[in-house]
C-alpha cells in the first residue's frame, strides 16, 4: 500500500511538471494570445503615459536607434506641445500571418476622433513579440510636424 501512494505520488509530481512545461512552451511559442497580451501590455504603457516602459516593446530596431533616456526625453517633448490631447488606446483585435512570427495590433484610440484606429505591426523576436511604433519619436522627425503648425 506503501509503494502504491509513493507511486501514486510520483505520477502527480510527473503529471504536474509535463502541464507546467506544456503551458510554458506554449507561452513561449507565437499566437494570438501571447501577441494580444503583449499588445495589451504596450497600450497600458501607453495609456499610462509611460515611456520608459513603452520602450521595452518597441522593435529591438526601433530600441537601437536611441537609447531608453533619450526615447523619455522625446516622447515628453513631443507630448509637450499644447494641441496634443492624451493617447488613450484600447486593443480590438490582433491579426497574425501564417506562421504567427508577424501580423498587426489595431487599437480604437479613444481621446482623439471618434471611429480613430490606430494600426501598429507586430514582429515576433527572441521568443517575443515586438511593435513597430512611435519611430517618429525614437528618430526625432517628430518635430517636423510641428514646422508645419
Amino acid at each position: 500500500m506503501r509503494s502504491l501512494k509513493g507511486g501514486l505520488r510520483i505520477a502527480g509530481v510527473i503529471m504536474i511538471g509535463v502541464l507546467l512545461l506544456i503551458g510554458t512552451v506554449s507561452w513561449n511559442s507565437p499566437g494570438k494570445a501571447q501577441a494580444a497580451a503583449q499588445a495589451n501590455r504596450f497600450a497600458k504603457a501607453v495609456n499610462d503615459n509611460n515611456p520608459a516602459d513603452l520602450y521595452d516593446y518597441l522593435l529591438p530596431e526601433i530600441q537601437n536607434q536611441l537609447s531608453r533616456e533619450e526615447f523619455v526625453q522625446n516622447f515628453a517633448h513631443e507630448r509637450s506641445y499644447p494641441y496634443l490631447t492624451p493617447l488613450y488606446i484600447y486593443l480590438d483585435e490582433v491579426d497574425l500571418a501564417k506562421g504567427q512570427k508577424s501580423g498587426e495590433a489595431i487599437f480604437t484610440v479613444a481621446s482623439r476622433l471618434p471611429g480613430e484606429k490606430m494600426k501598429v505591426k507586430l514582429a515576433y523576436v527572441e521568443g517575443k513579440y515586438y511593435i513597430d511604433a512611435f519611430r517618429d519619436v525614437a528618430d526625432g522627425s517628430y518635430i517636423e510636424k510641428f514646422k508645419k503648425l
